[in-house]
């Protein structure tokens, strides 16, 4: 039962007097107190910054103090000191995450709101720049006004969920709805132009685009809206409405009629990666329809035809089982798998037709259904089928959500690209057994009996097959990092080749010291990945098989955040004649600024939906640990000096700058 929102007649003004009073307080102290102890008082501010939050009023309160925040200290010594070097993409993680941190994140942005409406002038932030972050937080956490927008929403107290709701909703209000509506529409077709699984945060942006459509004045900016809108929610009103009763009228219509409604839904799919109600509910109702409409509806190439052609049965069967209007954007993911021609691969189709057998256990149906919003009309069978068929079709839209899981989401990810006969043979253990098995060094691993993981708080936005699968990677993961502790080195040596696959080259380069965590012969460590990665440097060869890869996570500044694991997808080079890195990046963001002008790109460097790349210089710069082929390296010698010069440069006055720097490897036994 969630509490009823007050109004502002509501306002208890004697209790938001009280509440104000030790804010102010607190507030006060703060100031006062030596650099040493506002640890302590950041607490107590944070504390009372909480309770007004949750307080009809309060947010007015506290916007009205904001200018005082950063002198006072409320910042001193974490993240949100420096307000420059702020990422929108990090704000999700801190609005739902303890109250604390949502009440720091809340002052913050208050802070920024203050700088945005020129009530406070900061050095080195400008209130455009301020604005356009809000405006930016804003796109990227409007899903958060909206009541039970996730299973982790649902399992936190109803204040924490009301507290981040009442803020995203305070600045809305304040900034208003025209500025974040064109930032709204720009988000929300970057994030499609990248074809996630998980469209649930841009149909939450829709869903606010929708009820604001008649108030964009820009004609230019209101088509584009229009588009996606149309594209989510139906082509008309009774397709809105009533999605079975409109694909009833569209099967008894006239060839030429019929025809048309089959090319509108299927362009639209194809160019904007959203499939509507109807579209799924159509889908559904054509299961047995002549090949040709379903290859209109589904917008299929030459690759896509031939594999309906081919594997007619089967497809008419995913279809039955797995596409309608509650599941409709496994439609797109069925788009993308019959034109990878990944039917042809020769496990594929008997494990799909076995998968089409198997009802998931009564708990992970349960799951299924609660995570997806699903009702009980449609089977956990179904969803599961939904979600396999979206993984095999969009491998690259796989996402870890806000979890530190980015090792479990990279593999899913390549077995999706490399070895999808053995991601399904996973989901059928995962989903009727309850476990899933690996072996390690010739020994079994059995998930079932381990309970240690990386995970305690698994968010759960994310598609079916992560959400079924992660739990069980996890602890197999960790238990494997467990096995190997003591030898000395960075596990992922032993771990990455038996974790994702025979294809994993065995081969292994890091350029940090495991046991200082110092940089170690960064140049020589550089002078390889160009041998065996760089077209001109490794004899033209390309690689066969993703590889995975760590990089150094840096913000915008180019400091040191921590370790990410990715994969790369492929090194080539771009229209503009610049070779590449293509990568895949787990982290549901891969428009990244990470420093000194390393920004990742995901279009108009010839990126496929999904991909991120940067210059090759310049991902080698953020580098830290690679696999590659021992048979295959080219000569370390032939690197111009300057490109090497360059790199180091570029690591060294960003993420390496405070970590001790050997030029060499040290000698064994070096302290």
């Amino acid at each position: 039962m969630h509490r009823q929102q007050k109004g502002p007649a509501d306002i208890d003004t004697e209790l938001l007097n009280r509440a104000r009073e030790r804010f102010t307080s607190a507030l006060e102290r703060l100031a006062a107190a030596r650099d040493f102890a506002k640890a302590n008082h950041q607490i107590q501010v944070l504390d009372a910054a909480a309770r007004l939050i949750r307080q009809p009023g309060g947010l007015d309160i506290l916007h009205e103090l904001a200018p005082r925040f950063h002198e006072a200290g409320v910042f001193y010594g974490t993240d949100w000191q420096y307000p420059e070097r702020l990422q929108a993409e990090l704000v999700r993680g801190s609005l739902t995450g303890p109250m604390r941190t949502i009440a720091l994140e809340c002052l913050s942005e208050l802070r920024l709101l203050a700088v945005a409406e020129h009530t406070h002038d900061m050095p080195g932030l400008e209130p455009d720049t301020a604005r356009a972050f809000l405006e930016r937080v804003l796109a990227l956490n409007i899903q958060l006004t909206l009541s039970d927008f996730s299973e982790a929403s649902r399992e936190r107290q109803d204040s924490q969920r009301e507290a981040a709701s009442a803020h995203i909703n305070f600045l809305m209000q304040r900034l208003g709805d025209a500025g974040v509506m064109a930032t709204l529409v720009d988000e929300c077709e970057k994030i499609l132009k990248q074809r996630p699984i998980d469209v649930g945060p841009v149909r939450h942006m829709l869903e606010r685009i929708e009820a604001r459509l008649g108030e964009i004045g820009d004609e230019g900016l209101r088509r584009r809206a229009q588009r996606m809108v149309d594209a989510w929610r139906g082509p008309d009103e009774l397709a809105r409405r009533d999605a079975a009763s409109w694909a009833e009228s569209v099967l008894s219509a006239a060839s030429d009629e019929r025809l048309a409604n089959l090319e509108r839904l299927g362009t639209s799919l194809a160019s904007s990666g959203l499939a509507c109600p109807a579209h799924g509910e159509l889908l559904r109702q054509m299961a047995g329809a002549p090949l040709d409409e379903l290859a209109t509806l589904l917008w299929l190439d030459n690759v896509g035809r031939d594999s309906l052609d081919a594997y007619e049965d089967l497809c008419r069967r995913l279809i039955a089982d797995a596409i309608g209007g509650q599941t409709s954007q496994a439609v797109y993911g069925l788009h993308c798998l019959l034109n990878r021609g990944i039917l042809f691969f020769p496990p594929i189709a008997p494990a799909l037709w076995r998968l089409t057998r198997l009802d998931p256990s009564e708990e992970i149906s349960a799951t299924l259904h609660r995570e997806s919003g699903a009702d009980s009309s449609i089977s956990g069978h179904s969803l599961l089928m939904a979600g396999v068929i979206s993984v095999l079709g969009q491998p690259l839209g796989l996402g870890q959500g806000n979890n530190p899981t980015c090792q479990s989401a990279r593999a899913i990810s390549l077995w999706a690209q490399c070895d999808p006969g053995y991601l399904l043979e996973l989901i059928m253990w995962a989903a009727r057994d309850g476990e899933i098995d690996m072996h390690f060094e010739g020994a079994l691993i059995r998930s079932s009996e381990l309970t240690e993981g990386l995970i305690e708080d698994l968010h759960t936005e994310l598609d079916m097959v992560s959400l079924l699968l992660v739990p069980h990677l996890d602890k197999i993961y960790w238990e494997m990092g467990r096995r190997i502790m003591g030898r000395g080195e960075d596990g992922h040596r032993w771990i990455n080749p038996e974790f994702h696959g025979w294809w994993v080259h065995r081969g292994f380069a890091s350029c940090i010291q495991y046991s200082t965590g110092a940089v170690i012969d960064f140049e020589g460590f550089i002078r390889q990945f160009h041998a065996t990665y760089h077209p001109l440097f490794n004899g033209g060869a390309e690689l066969i098989y993703p590889q995975p890869a760590g990089i150094v996570a840096t913000d915008s500044f180019g400091s040191f955040i921590g370790w990410h694991a990715i994969a790369i997808q492929r090194v080539a080079m771009d229209q503009q004649g610049e070779m590449r890195v293509y990568f895949f990046n787990p982290n549901n963001e891969s428009r990244q600024d990470w420093g000194m002008g390393v920004v990742t790109s995901t279009e108009g460097h010839g990126e496929i939906p999904g991909e991120s790349s940067l210059p090759f210089r310049q991902f080698a710069s953020r580098l830290y640990v690679y696999h590659f082929n021992e048979r295959e390296i080219g000569d370390i010698n032939a690197i111009p000096a300057e490109d090497i010069a360059e790199i180091v440069n570029l690591a060294r006055e960003s993420w390496a700058a405070e970590k001790p720097w050997h030029e060499v490897v040290p000698a064994p036994g070096y302290d």
